[in-house]
């Protein structure tokens, strides 16, 4: 079967994702630096320093993993190989070898114990009660294809990469003026009277006549030029059709149910707050504070220093506790205080916050449940028979006409479909089989020419066939006549309104107050409330090309633009300045923004300045024979 990687690999999303990656191994210059070093076994040279193939190897591999959980199904290496995984792959280890390099030249040293606390203080390793759990830490390793050794020397590295770009990225400091500057600009609003003078307000344009139908419907041939149509034999199997004609029996669910009982049974599960403290003797004064009423939150911070939300643990079961604390925690009553108990980790104060007792869904609400199921996996079964008989039968040279005979199974004709599943009447068209998948292999497959077998989902295949070909071809007048005119009418009304936008334009640059020529005019004007040059202006419906335009001038400006329903005309009616002095946070978020630009500026100058100290080459033949 086809995984569903494979289908994923064709999205935008997807190719959008690897672009990126792949633009950032191309931000470190790799594709140019391609060499081939007689008897160099190594993959790249870093300066001096190698990149094994086996390095290289372990960390595609690691990769290759994660995206294939990321996204599910099958990512095979050439397909992962096609898509530049092995070149971002190596562009990330020349990375992590530049700044090692510049790290040690510079003297920058990782201990041990730096290496230990960033692993202790990573949240990835931590358990429920948020500390450091080294089962946990090899499990994530384990899935990661990671050893502990492994895994603190490329810990090591970042943080020395970190410590070497921190150093750079310190000094970045943005002067007071700059940011000042940028906040007036950016923060700067204005208000101004405006003007529509909307398409459907002017005058009724008339009705063309046949010569100027002929004109326009010749100008603007793309917009009445219908698309290209095919003709499709589509033949088809669906699990979820399969399964309406799968009957299951009685005695099957109820033994289905007893078997999966367990799993319809939900444990009680408690709601529990809990304070983890150093000694008996804090446990004790908590627990007392608490017998007087006090606030579990209250008494957690007066106590132990905790923070609120570090003292709720939610709905847990019985299963889910230390079993030092599961005794007195499920033997407790809503609201009560658990006395205090000793785990490996400290003294325990717990208070039941809520009960949620335990249930067992019954058969009787769960047989149309699994009647559905057991259907549906009965019809997956023979959706996987009939897909191979599909492909048998095909693959002797029957038609699709004769294959469905033979299997029982119905062929669809679609007379006329475009590439976005409309006829050739403009509705859309009822597609199955996951009609964009259906679509894609239509307009990829030659006519009179049948597609692949193709899987769609999880629980459908089809195989089709391209009968005829339309291609893309200018309706005639007669059959757009209508559309034609209403589009005839739309422009002359588009150009009404234009000109009398810039009549009320030029009247107003001539010295006339917006308010008397608009009213001359017939016009109505509308004051804004102040806007920014951002999306703001956008709020009060005008284009972004006149909000621009109203930010070049200052009082008295006057702008025409084309909006949606017509042509906009406007005046700037006042200027409200920015005032850096009082608004403290915004003007922080400016200075962090520009602060954050100046640091990536930074890091990308020393990251060009290591590669002029140590060049980077790459051995086209070694990584070729890596993959």
């Amino acid at each position: 079967m086809l995984g569903a990687i494979r289908k994923r690999s064709g999205s935008i999303l997807v190719k959008l994702l690897l672009g990126l990656l792949i633009l950032s191994f191309a931000a470190w210059g790799i594709s140019d630096v391609f060499r081939t070093r007689a008897s160099d076994t190594s993959v790249a040279r870093v300066g001096e320093r190698e990149i094994t193939p086996n390095q290289l190897g372990n960390d595609y591999r690691r990769e290759l993993s994660r995206l294939q959980t990321a996204f599910g199904g099958n990512l095979d290496p050439q397909q992962a190989r096609a898509m530049g995984l092995a070149e971002m792959v190596l562009g990330r280890i020349v990375e992590r070898t530049l700044f090692a390099l510049g790290a040690d030249r510079l003297g920058v040293a990782v201990s041990d114990d730096m290496v230990r606390r960033e692993i202790r203080a990573t949240p990835a390793f931590h358990n429920q009660f948020k500390k450091f759990d080294r089962l946990r830490f090899q499990e994530v390793l384990r899935s990661n294809g990671l050893s502990e050794n492994g895994f603190a020397a490329m810990l090591r590295e970042d943080l020395a990469r970190a410590q070497l770009a921190g150093s750079v990225e310190a000094s970045a400091m943005a002067p007071k003026a700059l940011v000042d500057a940028l906040y007036r600009h950016r923060q700067e609003k204005r208000v101004a009277e405006t003007v529509l003078v909307a398409d459907d307000g002017v005058a009724h344009p008339g009705d063309p006549d046949q010569s100027a139908l002929i004109d326009f419907h010749k100008e603007n041939a793309a917009r009445f030029t219908a698309p290209e149509f095919r003709t499709l034999t589509v033949l088809g199997i669906d699990a979820k059709i399969l399964a309406k004609e799968v009957a299951v029996s009685e005695d099957a669910l109820e033994e289905a149910y007893a078997e999966r009982r367990d799993e319809f049974a939900s444990p009680e599960r408690r709601t529990l707050q809990q304070m983890v403290l150093v000694d008996e003797a804090a446990a004790r004064r908590a627990h007392t504070l608490l017998g007087e009423g006090r606030d579990f939150a209250e008494v957690a911070k007066e106590v132990g220093g905790l923070d609120a939300e570090t003292v709720e643990l939610g709905a847990l079961t019985r299963e889910e506790l230390l079993p030092e604390l599961a005794e007195g925690a499920f033997s407790a009553a809503a609201g009560q205080i658990v006395a205090p108990v000793q785990s490996p980790i400290g003294w325990h104060v717990m208070r039941v916050a809520a009960i949620e007792a335990a249930s067992q869904q019954t058969f009787a609400e769960l047989r149309g449940k699994l009647a559905e199921e057991m259907a549906r996996d009965k019809a997956i079964d023979s959706l996987f028979r009939l897909s191979n008989q599909m492909e048998d039968a095909l693959g002797g040279g029957a038609t699709l006409e004769e294959t469905a005979s033979r299997l029982n199974l119905e062929v669809v004709k679609f007379d006329a479909i475009d590439a976005s599943g409309r006829d050739a009447a403009g509705q859309p068209v009822s597609l199955p089989f996951v009609g964009k998948e259906l679509l894609d292999t239509a307009f990829s497959t030659e006519e009179n020419a049948e597609s692949p077998l193709t899987e769609t989902g999880s629980d459908a295949y089809f195989v089709l066939r391209v009968d005829r070909v339309t291609p893309p071809a200018l309706r005639p007048l007669d059959e757009v006549r209508e559309a034609v005119a209403e589009a005839w009418r739309a422009a002359r009304r588009a150009e009404a309104s234009q000109q009398a936008a810039e009549a009320l334009l030029q009247r107003i640059e001539g010295g006339t107050e917006l308010s008397n020529a608009a009213a001359e005019a017939g016009f109505t004007v509308t004051t804004t409330a102040p806007f920014s040059r951002s999306s703001e202006g956008a709020s009060h419906g005008l284009p972004r090309g006149l909000v621009t335009s109203l930010f070049d001038g200052r009082v008295g400006k006057a702008a025409a633009a084309r909006g949606a329903k017509g042509h906009y005309v406007a005046r700037v009616k006042e200027v409200v300045a920015a005032d850096p002095y009082a608004d403290a946070d915004g003007v922080a978020a400016h200075r962090k923004q520009i602060e954050e630009s100046m640091r990536a500026d930074m890091v990308t100058q020393l990251a060009a300045a290591l590669r002029e100290r140590y060049p980077v080459t790459v051995n086209r033949d070694a990584l070729e024979r890596v993959f």
